[in-house]
């Protein structure tokens, strides 16, 4: 018996190649640089950059203001907007204007602040802000990833509390409680 014939559908957006991400993001980074804005890797490249071996198809970015340098773009519903580097990479240039605006904020200025004592090549969002961003989005793929950073990159369970208390409230840190003893449970759905 067999079932119904499926026809493969090529997925909406091209997943990138790392070396194009990069083109895209060194881009973005002397932009702002030369624009004189702050910006901070976050979404997918941030996840391969904790360890991750998510795809992703565009380089995101937590910025204070829109880059001149890019073309303008389809603006984000929550703030910002997504546009194109120079080699064709999507580039979503986020600036929140929700109520997760002081959220991202927040993450902005801490990785800039670990950045200027780290060795990293550029910045990127903290770990735990990364989490908080992926417990408030709850969509699929954000909550493996946040299955990921909980089990593989040691965050600190205590500071992702007090950052989601702070910016989601305190039934939030109920919620993530429960969703850290689903994690440690082994339930990943």
């Amino acid at each position: 018996m067999t079932g119904p014939k499926r026809k493969l559908e090529s997925p909406k957006r091209k997943l990138e190649s790392l070396k194009r991400l990069e083109e895209a993001l060194y881009e973005v980074l002397r932009l702002a640089e030369r624009e004189d804005r702050s910006v901070v890797v976050a979404g997918g490249m941030a996840m391969q950059v904790y360890g991750s071996d998510r795809l992703t198809a565009d380089v995101d970015v937590l910025s204070d203001g829109f880059l001149s340098g890019l073309p303008r773009g389809k603006a984000l519903t929550f703030g910002g907007e997504t546009t194109h580097a120079s080699n064709g990479v999507t580039v979503d240039v986020i600036c929140r204007t929700d109520d997760y605006k002081e959220l991202y904020e927040e993450a902005l200025t801490a990785a800039l602040d670990n950045f200027a004592t780290s060795e990293s090549d550029f910045p990127v969002v903290d770990v735990e802000y990364l989490a908080a961003m992926k417990f408030a989005a709850g969509r699929f793929k954000d909550r493996a990833d946040l299955v990921f950073l909980v089990k593989e990159t040691g965050l600190n369970r205590e500071t992702l509390r007090v950052i989601v208390r702070k910016h989601l409230g305190r039934y939030a840190v109920r919620e993530l409680d429960n969703e850290l003893r689903a994690i440690d449970a082994g339930i990943e759905e």
